[in-house]
């Protein structure tokens, strides 16, 4: 009788003596590099407030469906590298909206966003103010925040 694995194997994955060890598929290789520890700064303590502060803007069901669709078009298209999932996409489109705005995303709530107007409520607006790149078909994207 012979075996037969359903996953294979590739390379060895794992920590071992101070090292990494992983396989990149890009390169069909096994890589190997030297484990560091991640050094604690205040720009990354900065970053870890502003992606809680957007997982707490909590979008909605539809909003979020609208960033898979504009995600799985881009893909499709190949113009753009990146967009992986919809969270990809709705923190490109959140940092776009902070640097255009010269907000701080540490602590935008729900209700500056609509109360200063701003075009992130859907992704229509967001692909009509330039955060995002136009797709065939965006304005059907209307689910609000």
């Amino acid at each position: 009788m012979k075996v037969k694995y359903r996953n294979a194997l590739k390379s060895y994955q794992g920590k071992n003596d101070g090292m990494v060890y992983y396989y990149n598929s890009r390169l069909k290789k096994s890589i190997c590099r030297r484990y560091a520890y991640p050094k604690i700064t205040q720009n990354n303590l900065h970053f870890a407030q502003i992606n809680h502060n957007l997982k707490e803007l909590n979008p909605s069901e539809g909003y979020k469906s609208d960033l898979k669709m504009y995600a799985n078009i881009i893909k499709a298209d190949k113009k753009e590298k990146g967009y992986i999932c919809w969270n990809n996409v709705y923190r490109k489109l959140m940092f776009a909206l902070a640097k255009d705005k010269d907000l701080d995303l540490a602590s935008l709530t729900r209700e500056d966003i609509y109360s200063q107007n701003l075009p992130c409520k859907t992704v229509k607006e967001s692909i009509e103010a330039g955060y995002l790149s136009p797709v065939e078909g965006y304005q059907t994207f209307v689910h609000e925040l």
